[in-house]
């Protein structure tokens, strides 16, 4: 099913895009998530850096004189500005180590929580240098700011103290997933209305090939001799080109009709003369009958020929053609003709088989077929005819020598006979199956049940109103 549908550039196009723009859609998702995700980061890094210069500020050494090996103790008030930093369990933690790695002082928002350690943070001492990392105590992921400071205490005297803010993760947490669930839904909307877009998009940029799909049928119902109306660039040189072709085609079939035109001009007089002849003949009524019945046909064929080279059915004409009068015509004269061979001839044709094409097109082809069958069967002729899928199927057998499996192609070209001894060009089955093909139908040759060849047919058939 998926097969047939991709035929169409239409779906083709539907299909391709259904498949890319959910690539395209989750990589742009992507990339905006990680710098969403980034600008969250670098904001949670610049808040604390804030915070680590806040209790730069804060701190301060005691004005007295220090004992003896006492050392210097920094200093913190007992409410900072920022109010987090007060808050319990406020997400906001300050702590501050000495160089012992002892944690001196933390602030009023870390009553609940447990502190981390020195080496926690890092174990090495970086000297006025700040970092950010993410890291786990508690069971929980915190955003971590520290900077290491000398704090010069006296005249070339320095102690470094570790300065440390943390921030929980909760709030990076929520706005990320807010905005992913946002980013989501915003692109399976612009997804959603893409799909629309470009099924409108296809949708008008394909009608020009609608167009010219009218435009041909229209030619080829006979409506207009030629492609009309205006079409894109694109198409309008393919246009242009068909135009051209079938211009061309119409000059070739209107010297095709003038020649045969002059053909049965010239035929027409001795066709006359005869057949006014054979009416002052007395003699052999029966002869008589036989050759004014084939003057007869001798005309038909030519005014045939005649018409065919402009083909009414190629021109659009509706036709149709009942093949049990045309069999029993043709039966009838074939036994007279072929009467000193005692052919014995079944014809078993289902009812309502209309053939959907031009009358003498059909005594054409079974003309040739019955005609072979009689001249080259034994005793026996059988035709047989079925309707099968809104197609006319037609067999015609005789009991003669067969036809070679290697053969069976090759007696269908032009020119081409198996038996020499026999009058005639090897035309008439080429002649069959161009008539056959230009309906769309098939010709084949196999073993007949008799013995001899079977020619199987198949025709459009024709619709009962």
């Amino acid at each position: 099913m998926l097969s047939k549908k991709l035929t169409s550039i239409r779906a083709r196009l539907f299909f391709a895009s259904a498949l890319l723009l959910p690539v395209f859609l989750g990589v742009t998702g992507f990339f905006l998530d990680r710098a969403f995700q980034t600008s969250l980061i670098a904001a949670e890094k610049a808040r604390l850096q804030r915070n680590i210069y806040l209790l730069y500020s804060a701190a301060d050494l005691p004005g007295r004189v220090l004992k003896k090996n006492e050392k210097p103790r920094l200093v913190m008030p007992k409410e900072l500005r920022d109010k987090d930093f007060e808050r319990i369990n406020s997400g906001l933690y300050g702590y501050l180590f000495n160089d012992k790695k002892e944690l001196i002082w933390q602030s009023n928002s870390t009553s609940l929580q447990t502190p981390p350690t020195y080496d926690q943070i890092s174990p090495e001492l970086n000297a006025d240098q700040s970092a950010e990392i993410i890291f786990e105590f508690d069971n929980e992921n915190y955003f971590v700011a520290y900077s290491d400071i000398f704090w010069e205490v006296a005249k070339n005297r320095e102690i470094p103290f570790r300065f440390v803010a943390v921030h929980d993760s909760e709030d990076f947490i929520a706005e990320r997933k807010a905005y992913r669930n946002q980013l989501w839904q915003w692109l399976g909307a612009v997804g959603i209305l893409l799909l629309v877009a470009q099924t409108a998009i296809l949708r008008w940029g394909l009608s020009p090939l609608k167009k010219l799909a009218v435009a041909l049928n229209a030619m080829q119902s006979g409506d207009t001799r030629d492609i009309e109306g205006d079409h894109p660039d694109e198409l309008q040189d393919i246009v242009d080109n068909l135009n051209q072709v079938l211009a061309r085609e119409q000059a070739l079939r209107q010297r095709y009709r003038n020649s045969l035109s002059d053909l049965a001009h010239s035929l027409k007089t001795p066709l006359a003369v005869m057949q006014a002849k054979l009416s002052q003949v007395s003699a052999d009524e029966e002869l008589q009958s036989l050759a004014a019945e084939q003057v007869a046909r001798m005309n038909q064929v030519v005014s045939y020929q005649l018409q065919r080279a402009v083909s009414s059915q190629q021109q659009g004409s509706h036709q149709r053609a009942d093949l049990e009068p045309i069999v029993q015509r043709l039966l009838n004269a074939l036994q007279k003709v072929y009467s000193h061979k005692g052919i014995d001839v079944k014809s078993t044709l289902a009812p309502h088989s209309i053939f959907a094409g031009d009358e003498q097109d059909l005594m054409e082809v079974i003309g040739n077929i019955t005609e072979n069958a009689f001249k080259y069967g034994k005793s026996q002729v059988l035709i047989t005819s079925e309707l099968k899928d809104n197609q006319l199927l037609v067999s015609i057998a005789d009991d003669g020598p067969g036809i070679p499996t290697e053969q069976q192609t090759r007696i269908l070209e032009r020119g081409h006979r198996l038996d020499t001894s026999l009058p005639g060009q090897g035309i008439g089955l080429a002649v069959t199956a161009d008539i056959i093909h230009s309906y769309g139908g098939t010709l084949s040759v196999c073993l007949s049940p008799l013995g001899g060849a079977l020619f199987q047919l198949t025709l459009p058939l024709a619709h009962l109103s």
